[in-house]
């Protein structure tokens, strides 16, 4: 087996682990909060990977909510034709739709049936 084949052999399992992106979302957040301790804050972090699935994890995984753009009071006003406006656009969409469906369902709810009293005929 030649070194290049070994090398190659490694990158298939490092890529196909997913490792580097785990490595990524765990030196992101190491950066970002700067634990005290730093060894039980990894394990708990590769325990919220274990649950998740390493397929989901990105650099961002544990810093999303850090980002600026992510910021509601951001998100809500500033319009500059990046990504995060699209997706709040669409977020917002979602939202009007889902309003508008439950409007639609609670027009039905005004109907109230004609109550009959059923009555014995007299003798």
């Amino acid at each position: 087996m030649t070194t290049v084949t070994t090398r190659e052999q490694a990158k298939q399992y490092l890529a196909s682990h997913r490792i580097p992106q785990m490595f990524e979302s765990l030196l992101s957040c190491l950066m970002m909060e700067r634990p005290e301790d730093p060894v039980s804050f990894i394990e708990d972090k590769m325990s919220q990977i274990k649950q998740i699935g390493v397929k989901n994890v990105n650099w961002e995984t544990f810093v999303i909510s850090m980002h600026p753009y992510r910021d509601p009071v951001r998100r809500q006003y500033v319009r500059d034709g990046s990504k995060y406006d699209k997706e709040y656009e669409a977020e917002e969409q979602l939202v009007k739709d889902a309003q508008e469906q439950k409007a639609e369902q609670s027009k039905g709810d005004d109907y109230k049936p004609d109550v009959f009293e059923l009555t014995e005929p007299s003798s």
